[in-house]
């Protein structure tokens, strides 16, 4: 092919012996054919190590980014397994917090993927003069396609051309989404949660809660047992101090959990008689959180019962009210180690005639209102508000569910006839009064959604099930309050053995602190960001090293690339211009040369310099300037460039 294509002259920089500056204005004509590199072969002896050592010289710039990247790299990704993988966001005195921790990865990633796509362009421009370098050479498309100057939607149109089969080309594409990629992954699905931060504060307690015992309880006055029922019948569960509802994999739509892990007015520092809070002393005044570490709560599972669910009324029932011409109908029912419980009230109908004792059609029926109650111990570190009480997070032990707590029917319908019936012969009126109050709200209950508000057919069961669970809640302060007011050697004739200690397990730590955020990610977007980092790595390592092991001198960079390309070119060399190939010389003749920016402040830069002498190279720019010269008989205007003192100022942009 004969036709020559006219090269618009340009004056480079060029490192040389020759002090004159030569500017060639005229247009030339090159062979299409023209050799887009000229890289010197490397002696044969020249071989291994040593010619990755001669070559390290020549890429400064692709060293620079590669071991820029590779130090960010792996700070951040200890960052990311340390702070966001194993959720400590405290290292030594700062505290990473969500909102720190969210604007930290969305700037690190960022740097990151400047970093990395900065580094693989620089590898990709350096390869592919080395490409060429082989016997055949490499297509133009990849060879400008992979160029650090060619923009990206440019590549795009290169690439399209030959329908995305360049391979080169299509990773150079690929650059880009790879750092969106990075830059994004690890804000998928991550959220804010609760953080502890914890102080020096801290001190030995009982925390959590007990089994019922029987014989302690119903050996607590009645008017007591009436304080916390009155109290917690209506909230217990749904309580911010005392309870939390816990999610539990083996619960469908017909069951229902709760975590009660004791409270903070529970809690009593370790000493011989259980007397002292968590607060004695002032110990916990200028906190605004306390933790309990692994305290030993309980949780409850209700499930719903069939509604042709029956009791046997006569044995497994109690009917209080009677005194009050009213009725209460409480059943309990033995499962397994779980207890069924069933409640329900005189019709409106029947008491509005005072014959609920008469009556008792509305007893033999299976009841509305019914659940099966389930208990285990459940281990949890839970945080407290210091103020008020209410836990602030709560988080279970990996383990799950520990043994499963023996519930008593029997023990129950003990407990609750004492409540509700009062004993005979009874004459302490403040007693009596108590249980008809209970009684009567109860009753109310019951009717009030039975007729006023049937729809709501959950309610009554709601408070079913805290009726059940206040045993649970008081059953502690029973044990402390037992502990703290009786005599040991009495605790221990009526108990036995050391009387009614606090077991061991319940035995723990409280910490002050405050309350913050972290930042939570989905750990596996944590490992793939690391793991993209380290194979991203791996195979850039790779490349740098086979570029610097090939048997041919690496051309370096300034990382200018109008500059670059003319020095891979050649065409800043006063020589003739040719390349080996097969063993046969080609050159052209007529090209274009020019010398300059031999002679440069603070020194002269030879040939021998040029591949490490980018600093100085950029630096000499700034005693040059870029002249527009219009070409002979309205030919195009040619750029090119000039000694300073030639041209006018020498600093500056202006004319």
């Amino acid at each position: 092919m004969d036709k020559k294509q006219p090269l618009a002259s340009v004056s480079t920089l060029r490192c040389a012996e020759e002090p004159e500056v030569q500017v060639e204005v005229q247009g030339k004509e090159i062979p299409a054919e023209a050799p887009l590199s000229t890289s010197q072969p490397i002696a044969k002896e020249n071989t291994g190590q040593a010619q990755i050592w001669r070559n390290l010289s020549s890429v400064p710039l692709l060293l620079s980014s590669f071991l820029t990247c590779l130090i960010f790299s792996l700070l951040y990704c200890l960052f990311i397994y340390h702070v966001l993988i194993r959720q400590h966001p405290q290292v030594g005195g700062v505290l990473f917090d969500g909102p720190t921790s969210n604007l930290l990865i969305s700037i690190f990633s960022q740097v990151f993927a400047l970093l990395s796509e900065s580094m693989i362009r620089g590898l990709l421009d350096t390869l592919r003069t080395t490409l060429a370098d082989r016997e055949k050479g490499t297509s133009a498309s990849a060879f400008f396609g992979i160029s650090a100057a060619t923009g990206w939607l440019s590549v795009f149109r290169i690439a399209s051309v030959d329908a995305f089969r360049d391979v080169w080309c299509d990773l150079r594409l690929l650059v880009p989404a790879l750092g969106l990629l990075f830059g994004s992954i690890l804000k998928f699905q991550a959220t804010f949660d609760y953080y502890f931060s914890s102080s020096d504060i801290k001190t030995p307690v009982y925390a959590g809660l007990v089994p019922i015992d029987i014989r302690l309880l119903s050996n607590i006055r009645t008017t007591d047992l009436w304080v916390y029922f009155q109290s917690f019948t209506s909230i217990l569960l749904a309580h911010p101090r005392y309870s939390v509802p816990f999610p539990l994999q083996q619960c469908d739509g017909n069951c229902t959990a709760f975590l009660m892990p004791g409270g903070l007015e529970m809690l009593r520092q370790v000493s011989p008689h259980l007397n002292l809070t968590a607060f004695h002393g002032g110990i916990f005044d200028n906190v605004e959180v306390i933790r309990v570490e692994d305290s030993r709560g309980i949780t409850l599972v209700y499930e719903r019962m069939d509604p042709k669910f029956e009791f046997d009324w006569s044995r497994e029932c109690i009917y209080p009210g009677e005194q009050l011409k009213d009725g209460v109908q409480l059943c309990l029912k033995q499962d397994g180690k779980s207890v069924i419980a069933g409640w329900t009230s005189c019709p409106q109908q029947i008491f509005d005639f005072h014959e609920c004792s008469k009556n008792t059609s509305w007893t033999g029926t299976p009841m509305e209102w019914t659940t099966k109650m389930t208990a285990y111990f459940q281990f949890a570190t839970v945080t407290y508000n210091r103020n008020n009480g209410s836990i602030v997070d709560i988080k279970p032990s990996p383990a799950g569910l520990s043994d499963q707590i023996t519930l008593s029917a029997a023990d129950y319908i003990t407990l609750f006839s004492r409540l509700l019936i009062p004993s005979p012969g009874e004459t302490d009126a403040l007693v009596t009064t108590k249980i008809n109050s209970i009684i009567y709200d109860l009753t109310w209950l019951h009717r009030t959604y039975q007729v006023s508000f049937p729809d709501q057919k959950d309610t009554p069961t709601s408070y079913l099930r805290n009726f059940l669970a206040v045993p649970l809640q008081f059953a502690v302060v029973a044990t402390s309050f037992a502990n703290y007011s009786i005599d040991p050697d009495t605790l221990k004739a009526f108990f036995g053995g050391d009387g009614l200690p606090l077991p061991e397990v319940m035995r723990t730590v409280a910490v002050g602190g405050k309350s913050t955020t972290m930042l939570l990610i989905k750990e596996w977007t944590g490992w793939a960001f690391i793991g993209g980092a380290i194979a991203m790595l791996l195979v850039t390592t790779g490349g740098i090293v086979w570029v610097l092991s090939r048997p041919v001198k690496v051309v370096g960079r300034i990382g200018i690339p109008e500059l670059d390309i003319l020095r891979v070119g050649g065409w800043d060399r006063g020589e003739e211009n040719g390349v080996e190939r097969g063993g046969q010389t080609k050159t052209w003749a007529g090209e274009p040369t020019s010398r300059g920016l031999t002679d440069l402040p603070g020194g002269t830069v030879g040939r021998d310099q040029c591949d490490a002498s980018s600093w100085k190279l950029a630096a000499a720019l700034k005693y040059w300037r870029v002249v527009s010269v219009k070409g002979d008989g309205g030919a195009d205007a040619a750029l090119i460039a000039v000694p300073s003192d030639t041209g006018g100022k020498k600093r500056g942009l202006g004319g």
